[in-house]
């Protein structure tokens, strides 16, 4: 080979080792970067959806409870019901605090943080089959009015639920 081809081939050498270095150390900035700015609270939402999971489902219930306008017989199955959600909302705050503590400690690889994604999700697919059991069971105990009532403030609240975690994500 000649000596012109050689350092020919050298310096194409040389520029693209430096373009992937170059390349390498910017796509680690910009991932720490993205990371962290999505991690940070582990909830992209903003408003009332951003809201302490709790304070939610607490917001959430009187609201209902008012709508409802619950008999004195339909109030342990409402008690019954409340306690979930409640508890439900403190599981899913414990959750996201975990996740924020871990996040922000230990950087996880990204096969790690789908393992844990995949365990959350099936943490709140059993925590939503619990929850289903208990909202049918309160649901018997409602009146047809009080049924369609909750159907609608249900069907608002995950309606609105939805149109801001779209928007938040734009």
């Amino acid at each position: 080979m000649k000596l012109h081809t050689k350092l020919a081939l050298g310096v194409i050498s040389t520029l693209f080792a430096v373009s992937i270095a170059v390349a390498a150390g910017y796509d680690a900035k910009m991932s720490q970067h993205i990371h962290s700015k999505r991690c940070n609270s582990m909830n992209p939402l903003s408003g009332e959806m951003r809201m302490d999971s709790s304070a939610r489902a607490t917001k959430h219930l009187r609201e209902l409870k008012a709508r409802l306008n619950l008999t004195n017989d339909q109030q342990p199955a409402w008690q019954t019901f409340s306690d979930q959600v409640n508890d439900q909302a403190k599981s899913m705050a414990s959750m996201q605090d975990k996740m924020r503590g871990k996040v922000q400690n230990v950087p996880m690889s990204t096969p790690e943080q789908m393992a844990k994604m995949a365990e959350m999700m099936k943490d709140r697919a059993q925590d939503m089959a619990k929850m289903a059991d208990i909202v049918k069971t309160f649901y018997a105990t409602l009146t047809p009015e009080q049924q369609a009532a909750f159907d609608k403030m249900h069907i608002s609240h995950m309606g609105s639920m939805s149109h801001k975690i779209r928007t938040s994500q734009m």
